[in-house]
């Protein structure tokens, strides 16, 4: 007979059944909650085992309806400078497509494939789109996506974890290919950014962002020679009217426009004026407003897809378009590829380009001499003794004047100069005259201005410095290359 000693313990020859064996019936409800957390817990960690560095691919999986082995990809590449694309992306997604699910995972933020996959929160970047506008988009993200009418299911990521995250933003579009051989969602897209997206119509720069110009110029703010602004008004705006007759008419639709003269003479006042002169989404190029990544083809592509457009480029000397005699042989390709793009292969249908040089006797002879690529070339002129009058009058128009003003003495004396030295004229006489007098209303009296006029001719002087080319060997006629 056993001793009751006050042990509960189990006799040694009967074993005690774990909770798992245990008959449920008679547990307590206080074991019987017990016994279901650890089975539960048991149950999550068996699963978090086996789906270790899995989240994602068991997820995606799980929302298509299909394993690994059934996934097609397709991706496209976004400039990360480019908050556009971005920007029209939501908006597609948001038009097109119902989002289910919108979350990241640490698989998609890391260059380096975790051991343990997690849900990270998404990341956002703040893109700068000119003109003041800003916004936070989302440059690593995954979308869960259906299809209008439900007929496709697709998971959408966005990941900015290359070698290079300042960049590229990779965006990529994971479907069921046992179901569609071929995906389409990025052919879409782009032909709804060309259609519906935010550049169209607009004025850009090439760094992709608006441009902050001023609404108000007109073609009476600036003075020019009549039969100038006469050619310029038919070859551009002018243009742009003809093009349906020239369709109708079979010839093509594509214009090059240069406008040369020396520095100061109002290529760029016109070619911001412009910008209010034609309703056309357009360009506007210049060497340091280039992108990392963007290249003309780039912009042209862009231009061609949102045509009718309009291209500025400002100084074509600095993006390509030197003589190939004068530029080392590395850089040829870019005159190369500056040919091509004008009138290659690919017809620019509907897009109008102008161009602006201080050096046209530097461009390359298949550049300036060759319609098809500039079909006219108008020479900007300094102005004459009529037009600095004008312009004296007009940049002195909001300045009190002594009665004292000889106008053709001050005619006579700016001779020769462009209208950024009679900008100069001006601001150095107000100049003079706050620096003389700081306490006192500005009046400009006849001295003064003749002064500074003065002063201008000096500059005018010690600027002249001899910028042509040691040796320009005349080009071969049968140099059919070089002549286009």
């Amino acid at each position: 007979m056993a001793t009751d000693n006050g042990d509960d313990s189990a006799p040694p020859d009967e074993a005690t059944p774990s909770l798992g064996e245990a008959d449920l019936s008679q547990l307590s409800d206080a074991a019987f909650t017990l016994w279901e957390n650890i089975h539960s817990t048991r149950e999550e960690l068996r699963k978090k085992k086996k789906s270790t560095g899995k989240l994602f691919s068991n997820e995606v999986s799980d929302f298509l309806g299909v394993a690994k082995s059934d996934w097609g990809w397709s991706s496209n590449m976004f400039y990360s400078d480019n908050g556009f694309y971005l920007m029209h992306l939501l908006d597609f997604l948001d038009r097109k497509y119902t989002v289910h699910l919108q979350t990241n995972y640490k698989s998609n933020v890391e260059s380096v494939k975790p051991t343990i996959d997690e849900h990270v929160g998404i990341r956002y970047k703040k893109f700068d789109l000119g003109r003041g506008v800003k916004h936070s988009l989302p440059h690593s993200a995954v979308f869960f996506i259906e299809s209008e009418g439900g007929t496709e299911k697709l998971v959408l990521t966005l990941d900015s974890s290359n070698l290079w995250p300042t960049e590229l933003t990779e965006g990529q579009i994971i479907y069921n290919c046992s179901e569609h051989q071929e995906q389409s969602f990025w052919d879409r897209f782009h032909e709804d950014f060309y259609v519906k997206g935010p550049l169209k119509g607009e004025r850009f720069g090439a760094d992709l962002r608006l441009l902050d110009y001023d609404p108000n110029l007109r073609t009476d703010d600036i003075i020019l020679d009549e039969k100038v602004k006469m050619s310029l008004e038919k070859n551009i705006a002018g243009f742009i009217r003809a093009i349906p007759a020239l369709e109708r008419a079979g010839h093509r639709t594509s214009r090059g426009i240069m406008m040369a003269g020396v520095p100061g003479t109002g290529k760029t006042l016109y070619c911001k004026i412009l910008l209010n002169m034609v309703d056309l989404t357009t360009i506007y190029v210049t060497r340091a407003r280039m992108s990392k990544g963007l290249t003309l083809k780039h912009i042209y592509r862009l231009a061609r897809k949102l045509s009718p457009s309009l291209v500025l480029i400002e100084d074509i000397d600095t993006v390509g378009g030197m003589d190939r005699r004068a530029i080392a042989d590395d850089d040829d390709s870019s005159l190369g590829s500056l040919l091509e793009i004008l009138e290659g292969i690919e017809p620019n249908t509907k897009v109008i380009t102008v161009v602006t040089t201080n050096y046209p006797q530097h461009l390359d002879e298949a550049l300036r001499n060759r319609p098809g690529r500039i079909d006219v070339f108008i020479n900007i002129e300094v102005p004459n003794g009529e037009q600095r009058r004008q312009m004296l009058k007009g940049m002195t128009s909001n300045v009190k004047l002594a009665a004292d003003i000889d106008w053709d003495e001050l005619v006579k004396l700016t001779k020769g100069m462009s209208g950024a030295y009679l900008r100069e004229v001006v601001a150095s006489a107000i100049l003079t005259f706050t620096f003389n007098s700081p306490d006192e209303d500005i009046i400009l009296d006849n001295e003064s201005l003749i002064d500074a006029c003065k002063q201008s001719r000096e500059r005018m002087e010690m600027s002249k410095v001899d910028i042509t080319y040691d040796k320009m060997p005349e080009l071969e006629k049968d140099d059919k290359q070089a002549w286009g």
